[in-house]
């Protein structure tokens, strides 16, 4: 969740020319430092790794079935064979395996083998292991009205709603989760600006703008929404277990990983979302009326 999972409610300057790296030369007789060549198949492995260790695929399974449902429910008054046409774009636009592969190449482009190996060291540690495994948990057993009424009468101590803030800080969830949620509601306005009166006339700095401010608004409620699920998801950890996971997070490791995870997460949420909704105004133009 720490990780912009967003997914769950949440992807530097090295050279990355095998051909520069092959070609570089060592002339000891004026002291020029030794380059090693960099084993890029070995560092994908690590990211494989990594990307295997941090549950992102069951993360990406549960933010496409989030995705798909938020669309029926948005357009529930269509009839069942038009409800199956969106689903079918949807599902397709944000299948998991391409958000992967989005995310993968995102990657890909910032890789830092140092930062790499200690980010993938945590989440292969005992402790790592047991977070995730809790993070995944939290995405198939929401905390329901009985959880939630458990925490207001049982109320977390100030030590906790420190960490679970610096965890949020960091980590970005609440950034994250409403930052998908607006490119998602952003492509699709633009797709169907002429057909919307409230913004057909603007111009795209004048909607980004209006979008912009939507967000901020948003943006307070949902970090109260993200703190609640945070205490939930990790009510499994210790003060100190969960000081230990801040502690990663705020590392320069953890804070490189959260970071190229986040920007990942949206650069393939982007891409999804600008399809998604081109080929719904295309196919079915007809959705405009429940954007009015």
């Amino acid at each position: 969740m720490a990780r912009g999972s967003a997914i769950a409610m949440v992807v530097g300057a090295m050279l990355v020319s095998s051909g520069i790296a092959a070609a570089a030369t060592v002339e000891r007789d004026r002291g020029a430092r030794i380059v090693a060549p960099r084993d890029h198949q070995a560092e994908t492995r690590v990211l494989d790794d990594l990307l295997q260790s941090s549950g992102l695929s069951v993360q990406l399974d549960s933010l496409t079935a989030g995705v798909r449902a938020q669309f029926l429910r948005a357009h529930r008054r269509q009839s069942n064979q038009d409800r199956l046409t969106i689903d079918r774009i949807v599902a397709e636009r944000f299948a998991p395996g391409t958000l992967y592969a989005r995310i993968k190449s995102e990657f890909q482009r910032d890789l830092e083998p140092g930062r790499l190996q200690k980010t993938l060291a945590w989440y292969e540690s005992p402790l790592g292991k047991r977070i995730t495994g809790q993070e995944l948990a939290a995405l198939v057993v929401a905390g329901g009205p009985e959880a939630v009424a458990d925490l207001e009468q049982n109320p977390p101590s100030a030590r906790r709603l420190e960490l679970i803030e610096r965890l949020d800080a960091v980590g970005g969830a609440s950034e994250t989760t409403v930052d998908v949620t607006v490119a998602i509601v952003r492509s699709l306005t633009v797709a169907f600006q002429p057909g919307l009166p409230a913004v057909a006339g603007l111009s795209r700095d004048q909607l980004d703008k209006q979008i912009a401010q939507a967000r901020n608004r948003t943006l307070e409620d949902m970090r109260r929404v993200c703190m609640v699920s945070m205490l939930l998801a990790y009510r499994g950890l210790s003060d100190d277990e969960l000081d230990q996971y801040v502690q990663f997070v705020e590392s320069e490791a953890g804070r490189w990983y959260m970071s190229v995870m986040n920007s990942a997460l949206l650069a393939a949420i982007n891409a999804a979302a600008d399809a998604t909704a081109s080929e719904l105004a295309a196919a079915m133009p007809q959705l405009v009326g429940d954007l009015r």
